[in-house]
């Protein structure tokens, strides 16, 4: 009995349920998932599967009070006795819409090239349809073949809103009578 009497008897010491470790890392995790909750809300990111290179492109089919409101790249004109054209070039940050005005006595080539790593083609529409007028899209240009008076707008996806030129050039019997350039995203 001797023994027993001196043995010291521990004190029990409970831990609070917020000292232990499946506690902390539970705490942690939970606000962990709460502040990325937040940040995510914040930075409203979209994951949506639709199409934005389309979504700003409704106003310039349907009338021209997107385009009017665009901002203007350059207007080039040429006129000779035997072809004219006005090529209007306006962009936005998603949309370059081209307005191009032909008006020919013999058949003419007027093309569009660019970079396909900054534009890309959405849309060839001839307003004044002639039955002597061909258009051809490519990746990285339009082609238009015309005789008569034309109106054709052109609509190019601007994928990173960079500057970047736009040639328009103009063959007749595959010899250059015009050409030039536009920039656009000129800031």
């Amino acid at each position: 009995m001797d023994a027993q009497k001196n043995e010291i008897v521990k004190p029990l010491v409970r831990q609070k349920i917020w000292h232990k470790p499946l506690v902390k890392f539970g705490f942690v995790f939970l606000l962990g998932a709460f502040c990325g909750f937040l940040v995510f809300s914040f930075l409203k990111t979209q994951f949506s599967g639709g199409d934005d290179k389309t979504r700003e492109m409704k106003g310039t089919l349907y009338d021209s009070r997107s385009y009017n409101n665009m901002t203007i790249a350059d207007n080039l004109i040429y006129d000779s006795p035997l072809a004219k054209a006005i090529c209007a070039v306006r962009y936005s940050t998603k949309i370059v819409e081209i307005r191009l005005d032909l008006s020919t006595l013999y058949p003419v080539k007027a093309t569009l090239q660019f970079d396909l790593n900054n534009f890309e083609v959405l849309n060839v529409q001839n307003v004044t349809v002639n039955d002597q007028s061909t258009s051809m899209a490519a990746a990285n240009f339009v082609q238009i073949n015309n005789v008569g008076d034309n109106k054709f707008i052109i609509q190019l996806y601007n994928k990173n809103s960079l500057q970047n030129n736009i040639d328009f050039k103009m063959y007749q019997n595959d010899m250059p009578i015009y050409q030039n350039s536009v920039a656009v995203n000129k800031e």
